[in-house]
């Protein structure tokens, strides 16, 4: 008998997924020795808790965030100040930036019961470029110089003092946050989400309360960046103002479309593409741009559903094929 994922129940399928997930990131360090390698898996597994953040607000509510590095920014320097000055250990100084990258998501989320759309999307930029020019002029964030000499990433005491022993320390995190949005999409908030990203005056009828939906999108999304930003902070080790440009958005956005818009995996393969293609063309920075528009241009242009939209797509054009083709034969079988 042939055996087939897809029809496993959704919770079924997404547990085996990770599962193959985290064999998958197991291996990679076995495979690539090189520290530069490993490197690029550290910012792989920081971009997909980005994209994965994106995904609750964008993919999921249907709300347009173009302000995502903005929470990146708080969540990194809310790390760097408490570990630095603070002088707080890791975990304190992560459950910190998770409390203050859910308040300022819920201020965020606050212009998203009023605006959509574009409107919705200039909130957004506004706030994180506010984030940006805030952090750049401030005494405390040590204006433009950054932050140097942040703490390694540590738990109760143990110190991450490899890239292989950050890599893995950075995917556990991954690892949490896959299980809790896979858990999430097939729950009953989940399908909340997917009906006021569908038609929220229907889903408003129905009894969804769109208002505390609204919010808790933009509260999730927040606590997922502001996460990768501690992780990231603690990982390099040195954070500027300069690392949190609207440029990085393009790339969140890219991340969520190519790889399928509403798709919790595509989420993943988008951000581990689009991380990829971004480490290795730093040595071409002048034509790195270039690449990532014509990138979005063909993403709109031949893959509009993305990656994975694209393959469940011609799954179900192929099984309709394949029940109409059973269907001819079962008709010429009965009039013989």
């Amino acid at each position: 008998m042939k055996w087939n994922i897809n029809k496993l129940p959704a919770r079924t399928k997404d547990w085996i997924l990770t599962g193959m997930f985290a064999m998958i990131i197991c291996l990679l360090p076995l495979i690539f020795s090189s520290d530069y390698v490993i490197h690029i898996g550290c910012m792989i597994g920081i971009n997909i808790l980005l994209a994965l953040g994106m995904h609750f607000v964008t993919g999921l509510a249907g709300q347009i965030n173009m302000g995502q590095y903005g929470f990146y920014c708080i969540g990194a320097y809310a790390g760097a100040l408490l570990t630095t000055k603070g002088g707080l250990g890791f975990v304190p100084s992560l459950i910190v930036t998770i409390a203050i990258s859910a308040a300022f998501g819920m201020l965020v989320g606050i212009p998203a019961l009023k605006v959509e759309g574009p409107y919705l999307s200039l909130c957004t930029i506004g706030f994180a470029e506010s984030v940006r020019l805030i952090i750049n002029s401030a005494g405390w964030s040590n204006k433009s110089n950054g932050i140097m000499r942040i703490p390694k990433l540590e738990i109760f005491g143990w110190t991450m003092q490899t890239k292989t022993m950050s890599y893995f320390f950075i995917f556990v995190f991954v690892l949490i946050g896959l299980i809790i949005v896979t858990n999430f999409v097939n729950s009953n908030y989940g399908r909340r989400f997917s009906a006021i990203k569908d038609d929220p005056l229907a889903a408003s009828v129905m009894g969804v309360n769109v208002r505390k939906v609204k919010i808790m999108a933009f509260v999730l999304c927040a606590i997922f960046a502001g996460v990768a930003g501690c992780l990231y902070a603690n990982y390099a080790g040195y954070i500027h103002p300069t690392t949190f440009v609207q440029a990085l958005q393009t790339n969140f956005l890219l991340m969520i479309v190519l790889g399928g818009l509403g798709s919790t995996w595509g989420s993943v393969l988008g951000a581990t593409l689009i991380t990829v293609v971004y480490e290795y063309t730093r040595v071409y920075a002048e034509y790195q741009k270039i690449a990532f528009g014509v990138v979005m241009i063909l993403t709109v242009l031949f893959l509009q559903r993305g990656i994975v939209g694209t393959i469940r797509y011609h799954k179900q054009q192929k099984m309709i094929r394949d029940q109409h083709a059973g269907g001819k034969n079962d008709g010429k079988e009965a009039a013989v």
